[in-house]
C-alpha cells in the first residue's frame, strides 16, 4: 500500500462499504458470517507488489454469499474536500501504510449504520474497510465463488 499509487483498494473498500450497508440494513452480522484466518488468504503477487503491507492489515477474513472480504482498519490522516487520506494499521495499531483517494464523494461510507458525506468525515476518526477478495486473490472461497 502504497500513497503514490491510484487508491484502487481504498475505492474498492469503499464501494464495498456501500455494499456492506446494503447487507447491513437487512440484518446481516459480519459476526455470523463464516470466518477464516488472515494466514489462509492467497494474495497474487500484483496485488502484493503494489501493496506490500496489506498481510499485515488483514484483522480477519469473512465469507459473504461465496465471497471473501478481509476486514482491515484505518485512521483517517487528512480528511478534505478533495481527497481523503488513510493510514492503514496492522491488529496493534501499528501505523503500516497510507493512501488517499481522489475525489472521494464519488464514493459512500457508512459509519454506526448511517451513511455518511465525505466532507463530514473528521481526520482522526478509524474506519472499517472490507475489502473485497477479487482485489487481492484469485483464489475462490471453498464451496465456490
Amino acid at each position: 500500500m502504497r500513497s503514490s499509487t491510484p487508491a484502487t483498494i481504498v475505492a474498492a473498500a469503499l464501494s464495498l462499504a456501500a455494499s456492506v450497508a446494503t447487507a447491513a440494513s437487512k440484518a446481516v452480522d459480519p459476526d455470523k458470517l463464516p470466518k477464516e484466518d488472515c494466514s489462509s488468504v492467497h494474495y497474487t503477487q500484483a496485488f502484493l507488489d503494489k501493496y506490500p503491507k496489506a498481510p499485515a492489515a488483514c484483522l480477519e477474513v469473512r465469507v459473504y454469499k461465496g465471497h471473501r472480504y478481509m476486514k482491515v482498519k484505518g485512521k483517517v490522516y487528512i480528511a478534505d474536500k478533495d481527497k481523503l487520506t488513510v493510514t492503514f494499521q496492522d491488529e496493534f495499531g501499528n501505523a503500516l501504510s497510507t493512501l488517499t483517494v481522489n475525489n472521494p464523494k464519488s464514493h459512500r461510507v457508512i459509519i454506526d449504520g448511517k451513511e455518511v458525506q465525505f466532507a463530514n468525515i473528521q481526520t482522526g476518526e478509524v474506519l472499517t474497510f472490507w475489502v473485497p477478495g477479487s482485489m487481492f486473490s484469485d483464489q475462490p472461497t471453498q464451496g465456490g465463488s
